[in-house]
């Protein structure tokens, strides 16, 4: 006859629990770096100061090339 300790069950939930979440952060991990920083719903967000830094940027380079 099979016995089961008191906790096994619990135990075995919570190790499928964390496998599972650690598949998720991956996932959303990787899925932020391809498409930048995204807002909590999904979303693209871009900052002011991002934009201001990559408007610098692109003035900087038509400077320098000229």
């Amino acid at each position: 006859m099979l016995v089961i300790k008191p906790g096994t069950i619990e135990l075995i939930l919570l190790g499928i629990t964390f496998v599972g979440l650690q598949f998720w952060w991956i996932r959303m991990t990787i899925r932020n770096g391809r498409t930048g920083e995204v807002d909590k719903w999904g979303q693209r967000s871009t900052t002011k100061e991002d934009s201001n830094i990559e408007l610098t940027k692109k003035r900087l380079e038509q400077i320098f090339r000229s």
